[in-house]
């Protein structure tokens, strides 16, 4: 047993010490197959060693707003999702999400607009990269209109409301301005908010982007820009869409599991 524990924690060390090379520009290298070996009862075939191609060590940590968002709106709770992505770049993978009906909604509110006389400026136009000291940030809001003089965020969301969604306007109205096409359009103005559902619109004032969100703001990036880690938090249903591999996470939830090797019922 003793012997069976040893070899136990020597594969977790060599999982944790491959998982993020320190020199900059390096590749994690291929995960191996770690899967543990099935009960010999099974009438299931073991699963395939999927090949894993190695994630790209960023030279600078870059951070997308939706990766803030979701935390400050405790959407999600693994700080490492954001970390890993932060600090190492990743293969895409496939998404199943459709994202026809936010696309109608964005071309209906800034035809909406136009109609009205307002200047509008949709999506790829409203493109933001903001260089920091610790990091770099980018995001893309849906539209941003300028209604009697006053620039208004817009974004779109065909789902249920999620404090994640206002966090996000938020991170917009905050960084936007910094842009030079935010420059150009706020002119030192912090532009108000608006997030637009299916049955409803939540107005946003300028008045929240004060001292206590930024400090919010600034230690919600401090976590995800820093050189150290934070904690793994895996639970089913954030592992279940992370992007982050299981190869690179030991700690992640398999969903595809067995669960039925029990006599309970």
């Amino acid at each position: 047993m003793n012997c069976l524990k040893s070899r136990f924690k020597q594969t977790q060390m060599n999982i944790q010490l491959s998982l993020f090379p320190e020199e900059p520009g390096s590749s994690i290298s291929e995960c191996q197959n770690s899967n543990i070996t099935r009960n010999s009862t099974s009438k299931l075939p073991p699963k395939k060693t999927k090949k894993v191609q190695p994630a790209k060590k960023r030279s600078k940590p870059y951070i997308w707003v939706t990766w803030i968002s979701s935390l400050m709106g405790e959407e999600k709770q693994c700080k490492f999702t954001a970390w890993s992505h932060a600090h190492y770049k990743f293969p895409k993978q496939l998404s199943d999400f459709d994202s026809r009906t936010h696309d109608d909604m964005v071309r209906q509110r800034a035809a909406q607009h136009k109609s009205q006389g307002f200047a509008v400026y949709v999506e790829d136009n409203n493109s933001f990269n903001i260089n920091g000291k610790t990091c770099d940030i980018g995001g893309r809001p849906d539209i941003v209109v300028i209604e009697n003089g006053q620039p208004i965020i817009e974004d779109c969301k065909s789902g249920k409301r999620k404090t994640a969604h206002r966090m996000q306007v938020l991170i917009y109205m905050l960084l936007f301005p910094l842009s030079p096409i935010g420059k150009r359009l706020c002119q030192g103005h912090t532009p108000a908010g608006r997030l637009v559902y299916p049955d409803s619109i939540v107005e946003i004032s300028p008045s929240e982007i004060n001292a206590r969100f930024k400090e919010f703001f600034r230690q919600t990036v401090a976590i995800i820009s820093s050189s150290t880690p934070p904690p793994q938090v895996p639970s089913f249903w954030e592992c279940r869409y992370c992007n982050v591999l299981g190869g690179y996470c030991p700690a992640k939830v398999d969903p595809e599991a067995d669960t039925d090797n029990h006599d309970l019922f």
